[in-house]
């Protein structure tokens, strides 16, 4: 399938027209965001329809959870009459949602934006054949994240040079290049050798496997369910401790109580600070796979418009009703011109994604001889989705 991300030049026009049409289309209401609340209550409400905001992922998804708050929320600010229409899509990980707005560039009025979540991204960082977009297209200026915990079996007495004395470190995944990514590369970098075990899609199911020694390591989301998950394997297995979150020391949010990043677990572990250019695809996947919930505008949005809805996600960042839903999930908010710094990082430039994909394409063999040399635990081997 050809891409439709590329910029086509016989077609120059048409996008200036559409481009025409986008920054007229929000422009004259939008001009009221530096004004007091108390004026932007006396200027009358503009009903002209607005294009959709796709969402990648059902209403159910956190996505789908952040499109129903940003929508009015967006439209209210830019003083529309109505919010954004929501055009909702089906998959797990956001590519369907990503190819849809990428294919809907080329209608006459393409999609406002996008809701995506990381998972988006990192399929399009791997080079997932299913990824017809370009994300490195995409104007962040909306992002709600959340880290991860790699948790695993660990005897308070050893350290992780001496951990299974050397054997493959199994560790749950939920495909080879899933938002478990990170966990992958952390352990890589710390010559433990983890072997991914497919098939484990959920946090839920990745516990069950840890208790049942299935595997070795899991990665947990710091979710609104962290504390209760740990109780309950601890409960259990007390020799499962949390190894190291994956955040940068200098990006947690203050008010999470997180495990020790990686950074710190590396150098206390290793004696000098990670580097090489594979500590930084591990900064990449990190920043992506934290991605709950991110609303990306197209590349050929006027910069006028750009700046209003950076002006309004700002605003509506601050509305206790989302600050409420973030603090209820440990999500953390970042809205406006700030996005851009992140986004950098999750979609950086093309050596460290062609270093990610050299990573995988030097291991996925090996993983796979591995996996097949021997049986997988019968847990593994039922909720195997490859």
């Amino acid at each position: 399938m050809p891409r439709t991300d590329q910029p086509d030049h016989s077609h120059s026009a048409s996008l200036l027209s559409r481009r025409q049409l986008l920054g007229g289309f929000l422009g004259g209401a939008a001009l009221c965001l530096a004004a007091s609340p108390s004026v932007r209550a006396a200027v009358a409400l503009n009903p002209q329809p607005l294009a959709p905001l796709i969402v990648a992922g059902t209403s159910e998804s956190l996505c789908g959870q952040w499109a129903a708050l940003l929508a009015p929320a967006l439209a209210e600010e830019l003083h529309y009459a109505d919010p954004f229409p929501l055009r909702l899509t089906t998959g797990w990980d956001g590519v369907t949602g990503g190819n849809l707005f990428d294919i809907q560039q080329e209608q006459a009025t393409p999609p406002t934006g996008l809701i995506v979540p990381g998972s988006g991204l990192l399929a399009a960082l791997t080079g997932d054949s299913r990824v017809h977009y370009d994300a490195q297209r995409w104007l962040p200026i909306f992002m709600s994240r959340q880290p991860t915990v790699a948790v695993g079996r660990v005897s308070l007495h050893r350290t992780f040079a001496s951990i299974l004395h050397g054997r493959p470190l199994r560790v749950a995944v939920s495909t080879l290049s899933g938002p478990e990514l990170p966990t992958l590369v952390a352990l890589d970098l710390l010559g433990m050798h983890p072997l991914p075990v497919s098939g484990y899609g959920t946090p839920d199911a990745a516990l069950a496997a840890l208790k049942a020694g299935d595997v070795d390591v899991i990665q947990l989301p710091f979710d609104e369910n962290y504390e209760e998950r740990m109780a309950s394997l601890q409960e259990e297995e007390q020799d499962s401790l949390p190894l190291f979150s994956n955040v940068l020391p200098t990006s947690a949010a203050p008010r999470l109580r997180l495990p020790p990043d990686f950074t710190t677990i590396f150098k206390q572990e290793r004696k000098h600070l990670p580097s090489g250019l594979l500590y930084e695809v591990w900064k990449t996947t990190a920043a992506s796979a934290s991605l709950k919930a991110g609303l990306m505008l197209p590349i050929l949005t006027p910069p006028d418009v750009v700046a209003r809805f950076r002006h309004a996600a700002q605003a509506v960042a601050s509305e206790q009703v989302l600050r409420a839903h973030a603090h209820e999930q440990n999500q953390t908010l970042t809205a406006g011109l700030p996005c851009a710094a992140l986004y950098a990082d999750m979609m950086p430039d093309l050596d460290r994604i062609l270093a990610l994909r050299r990573w995988l394409a030097v291991n996925i063999p090996h993983w796979r001889d591995a996996s097949s040399s021997k049986p997988l635990p019968p847990a593994a081997a039922q909720q195997n989705t490859n």
